[in-house]
């Protein structure tokens, strides 16, 4: 099974630069998985990103109810204008692209 990832970051209460909370990966069919980072549970000020589906602890976390992503990472995720400008960055071509 391929497996893809990425990371995801947090702004901790008071902290003024974020931390890497974990690794989001992908398997081949798109269901997300999550796992906190060792040194992430290892702070003091350490909070789960959405308690009811990423409780704060060690392991794989699956999504919820037969779903296939987690819906508090969905929501953190670019609009469809945020991801035509980072597409449109990755070719080279400019922010705006053709949507104008």
């Amino acid at each position: 099974m391929t497996t893809s990832k990425c990371y995801v970051w947090r702004w901790l209460p008071g902290a003024t630069d974020p931390v890497v909370a974990g690794e989001l990966q992908f398997d081949n069919r798109g269901r997300q998985m999550f796992i906190y980072g060792r040194s992430y549970l290892e702070r003091d000020n350490a909070e789960p990103i959405y308690e009811s589906e990423l409780p704060l602890r060690p392991g794989k976390h699956e999504p919820i109810d037969g779903l296939d992503h987690f819906s508090c990472l969905r929501d953190a995720a670019p609009d469809a204008w945020g991801r035509r400008v980072i597409e449109n960055r990755i070719f080279g071509r400019g922010a705006l692209g053709s949507a104008f």
